[in-house]
């Protein structure tokens, strides 16, 4: 009790996640009769991980890419796409959002990239700003399922589980929240009549589809080489460093020698702050073993209800508002020791389970008090959070029906994994 009362207080005062975990787990062992070096083996034991090396390389790739002027590229083959469809600029920022996460992996970076560029232009073209800036939120939340995905690689790493089965199993749960974005926007453009934008002819598809090929071949090199087994998911961040790094110098020509120095620096500090954030849960999450806490949040779900489906909507609930309060990399360290187990003991497919929560993170994205995207979105659109309470509500009951079919139809999330071999639990 005193190990979570503390942590409990050190988040409530601004403390660091990451820094509360290790001064409740340095409490904890201070108090117990356990060598205070075992401290030190269990943060180590918790980053020293073949499958959490993809992280700073998919960090890196994907500071590559964005310095390499792919933002631009993929907002332009966007518009070719779905600009001339009903609300064709809310289309182009969840179509866009779709293809940079295949890209960065990181829902925070998307949001920011987007929103600078597509903010402007939605104003000009009818939208208001709380509108724009509120689509933008809802569209990095939904960014965070569409892999490679650095949260499913931490959850992955975290409970043990295929990190290739979470991206496959992300694909589809990421298009069925994308659809239900657009139906909400075309029914919003269509009820506003804001104006259809001219439909770009076959020559400017064609020149918008060349400019951002390259860009679009990560997502496709990396899952194709993870199905026909010429890489692990660890080993495919490898080729995107690589890839990228060529498309980035060589093809588009828009990263430098010299720029190598900022983007390794912008990449070791975030990867610096995800592994320290990892260690001090591989501490937690080991108290949390030792003194049975997952089994007593299994008794207690039992006493209340042994229906798994009871057990998924607590789920939602818990993981929403974990997600309104944390980023997803802490929120999954933190639950998904504690709920993984129950699930499984419950029958639940733990493939199935890890995508639901990864997708219960991002919908609350989007909820105050700091939802990540919500804040971010905000800052780029210069608006506050209460003022786009209301514009973004349309959007987040929409994910919160596509979260309610990812939750209790498990095909969406296993349909791809079952393609490729998986075997569900059940």
């Amino acid at each position: 009790m005193l190990f979570f009362i503390l942590f409990a207080i050190f988040v409530a005062i601004g403390l660091p996640i990451a820094f509360s975990m290790g001064v409740a787990g340095l409490t904890f062992f201070s108090i117990s009769d356990i060598p205070l070096t075992a401290v030190a083996q269990k943060i180590l034991g918790g980053v020293d991980s073949f499958t959490l090396l993809a992280i700073p390389l998919y960090v890196l790739a994907g500071e590559m890419m964005e310095t390499g002027g792919v933002s631009r590229r993929i907002l332009g083959l966007a518009a070719a796409l779905v600009g001339h469809i009903r609300g064709g600029l809310g289309h182009v920022v969840v179509v866009a959002t779709v293809f940079m996460s295949g890209i960065s992996g990181s829902s925070s970076a998307d949001t920011a990239a987007i929103g600078s560029s597509m903010i402007p232009t939605m104003m000009r073209k009818g939208y208001t700003r709380e509108k724009a800036t509120a689509l933008i939120a809802a569209s990095g939340g939904m960014d965070i399922l569409v892999p490679p995905c650095i949260t499913m690689i931490v959850l992955g790493g975290v409970v043990n589980l295929s990190v290739s089965n979470l991206f496959f199993a992300g694909i589809m749960p990421g298009i069925l929240m994308a659809i239900a974005l657009m139906i909400v926007i075309y029914l919003e453009a269509k009820k506003a009549n804001i104006p259809f934008e001219p439909r770009q002819s076959s020559s400017q598809l064609v020149t918008a589809f060349r400019e951002a090929i390259w860009a679009l071949l990560i997502p496709v090199i990396i899952l194709g080489g993870i199905k026909i087994g010429a890489f692990t998911a660890t080993e495919g961040a490898v080729v995107a460093v690589v890839y990228s790094g060529i498309i980035s110098m060589f093809v588009y020509k828009e990263v430098k020698l010299k720029d190598f120095i900022h983007i390794g620096i912008k990449a070791i500090t975030t990867t610096g702050a995800i592994m320290f954030l990892i260690g001090m849960s591989a501490l937690f999450a080991w108290v949390t073993a030792r003194e049975q806490v997952p089994d007593v949040i299994m008794k207690w779900v039992i006493d209340f209800s042994e229906n798994p489906y009871v057990f998924l909507l607590l789920t939602n609930l818990v993981v929403l508002i974990f997600g309104a309060v944390l980023e997803g990399a802490p929120a999954v360290i933190i639950l998904a020791p504690l709920l993984m187990p129950v699930a499984v003991k419950l029958g639940i497919d733990p493939i199935h389970f890890g995508t639901l929560m990864i997708a219960n993170i991002g919908v609350g994205y989007l909820l105050p008090p700091i939802g990540i995207c919500l804040l971010i979105a905000c800052s780029v659109g210069k608006v506050r959070v209460v003022d786009i309470i209301k514009p973004i509500t349309p959007y987040f009951i929409a994910m919160v029906i596509a979260l309610m079919l990812i939750t209790y139809v498990p095909e969406v999330s296993l349909f791809i994994p079952k393609l490729f071999g998986y075997q569900p639990l059940r």
